[in-house]
């Protein structure tokens, strides 16, 4: 397994560009790495919501990399998600799935049957172009070089865990970051 925080270095080392939308735990750790908050779509208050936000900016912005940063623990409240973004198929998103083998977001106690859904066959069924699941930090690290230039959707499921207490959520507001994400993509065109 890898340590969640790791993880998310790992993927802000391969991001170049590209525009995250992130939520939950997965949101927390990318706060702590992320070396471009400019282009970070932080969501605290539609957790859910990570893969249709994703999918809205991939189209809008097709020359552009998208990456969403999800958590088992939200994606299983929204499968439909999966759905939606395999239909449209957008070539340039990466849907990362921290699979928390902690529990972490639920205290440590395991939600009855989330460990036994298939996410990369769920994935491959709604019409990904690509799976990937990692749970060694080293395989992550030489597999994100491969990940990051397939056509997708791409889906990457990595196992991880926590060391420590997950830090907080950002301090700015959904809205704030927005704005500053529509200003940067607004400054580039």
């Amino acid at each position: 397994m890898i340590p969640s925080l790791e993880a998310a270095k790992a993927i802000n080392y391969h991001r170049n560009d590209a525009v995250a939308v992130s939520t939950s735990s997965a949101l927390r750790d990318w706060n702590q790495v992320s070396q471009r908050r400019d282009l970070d779509v932080d969501l605290t208050d539609c957790m859910d919501r990570a893969p249709g936000v994703g999918l809205g900016l991939a189209l809008a912005q097709p020359q552009r990399k998208i990456l969403v940063l999800d958590c088992d623990a939200t994606l299983r409240t929204d499968l439909g998600g999966l759905a939606t973004v395999g239909e449209s198929a957008p070539e340039n998103l990466v849907h990362f799935v921290f699979d928390d083998v902690t529990h972490a977001s639920t205290d440590g106690v395991p939600i009855p049957g989330l460990d036994h859904i298939d996410f990369l066959a769920m994935a491959q069924g709604a019409g990904y172009a690509k799976t990937y699941e990692f749970d060694a930090l080293e395989e992550l690290l030489i597999g994100l070089e491969d990940v990051m230039v397939q056509p997708g959707p791409v889906f990457v499921l990595i196992k991880v865990f926590r060391e420590v207490e997950p830090p907080d959520f950002p301090e700015r507001t959904m809205a704030q970051g927005w704005a500053e994400v529509r200003e940067t993509l607004l400054s580039q065109t």
